[in-house]
């Protein structure tokens, strides 16, 4: 096809996935479904003898498989940068599938046991689970890292490793080297697509900051120095200056009385990080909608959709969990309101 053929094909792709994402309405009629009438409205079969843990995680696989599925097809017309970009953002599921070969290594989880919880991925993300499942330890699994496309990591990663051997330094350098990459895709695209993809993306590493170092201060009593080490560039308001300030605040309510203005009012009135974290998730949807409607950047589009899908994913998962758990309609409602407001 011709770049024309291909932006048409993908409007129109886009048109339909757009048009089967649910409502308000349809997402508040799913919680007064069972559990039985849920899975088959949703087409999912997961298997009701298992238990609930492992039925959340089967279900968890299923619908982001289907956004898997989904991201191949828009994949297919785009060629170089623009492709490029969408799958350095698929790879968000390696990097589940490395955080959880790490933790079941740590953990001494039974290789089976490790395997069940690892996302199926497709043919154009190229980890090796395999080799990395038959590792003997974790220092093993990071040395088998060096000819994938994590090797630029997989040095740091080992060092920080043996100096600690922490899961978190692991993570966040995972996380760290995931949005530099992000970022230097951004820069190789047109300028035409550089500018909403950068606030997109700068959106989402303000908020993952924001939101993880109200809980690596506050919830697990990590230094300010160890906060901001574990912190994310690349931010869209956030950098290096405003992070430190904020890793320094003594509290909840000082470190969002000291954020900038515009993330300041964005949080008003709330008291705990569930809240923040909804309510940042819920502003990057307001402004991902509109990309994907409005913009003339076809990867800004692509890239939109698959983050609301994600979110309606959450929402689909939250009515399942509370199924199995027994949560009343109330509790339900309120979890699932931010997002339900984001995709609005």
């Amino acid at each position: 096809m011709t770049q024309s053929a291909d932006q048409a094909y993908l409007r129109t792709r886009l048109a339909i996935m757009r048009s089967r994402l649910f409502s308000q309405s349809e997402i508040e009629a799913l919680t007064e479904l069972s559990l039985d009438a849920l899975l088959k409205r949703l087409d999912l079969q997961v298997a009701r003898e298992l238990p609930h843990e492992h039925m959340l995680d089967r279900f968890e696989q299923g619908l982001l498989q289907i956004w898997l599925d989904e991201l191949s097809t828009l994949l297919r017309p785009l060629h170089g940068a623009k492709r490029n970009i969408l799958v350095q953002w698929a790879r968000r599921y390696e990097l589940f599938n490395l955080k959880a070969l790490i933790r079941g290594k740590l953990s001494g989880q039974p290789v089976k046991e490790i395997r069940d919880s690892l996302f199926r991925l497709p043919g154009f993300l190229s980890l090796n689970h395999d080799r990395l499942l038959q590792t003997d330890d974790v220092a093993d699994l990071l040395r088998q890292l060096d000819h994938t496309p994590y090797g630029s990591i997989a040095h740091q990663a080992q060092r920080r490793f043996a100096e600690h051997q922490d899961q978190f330094l692991l993570d966040a350098s995972l996380d760290q080297f995931f949005y530099t990459e992000l970022s230097r895709h951004i820069s190789s695209l047109e300028p035409t697509d550089q500018g909403e993809m950068n606030e997109m993306v700068g959106r989402i590493v303000d908020r993952h900051n924001i939101v993880w170092m109200l809980r690596y201060r506050y919830n697990y009593s990590l230094s300010p120095a160890e906060a901001l080490y574990l912190s994310i560039d690349h931010g869209l308001t956030l950098g290096k200056a405003e992070r430190t300030i904020l890793a320094e605040q003594p509290s909840f309510e000082t470190f969002l009385e000291h954020l900038p203005e515009t993330l300041k009012n964005q949080l008003k009135g709330v008291d705990n990080i569930v809240q923040v974290e909804s309510r940042l998730k819920q502003d990057l949807a307001v402004y991902a909608n509109r990309v994907m409607r409005f913009s003339p950047s076809i990867v800004a589009a692509v890239y939109s959709y698959l983050i609301l899908r994600y979110y309606e994913i959450n929402a689909l998962f939250a009515i399942v969990h509370a199924r199995l758990m027994g949560l009343d309609n109330k509790l339900l409602f309120e979890a699932l309101q931010p997002d339900r407001r984001e995709a609005a």
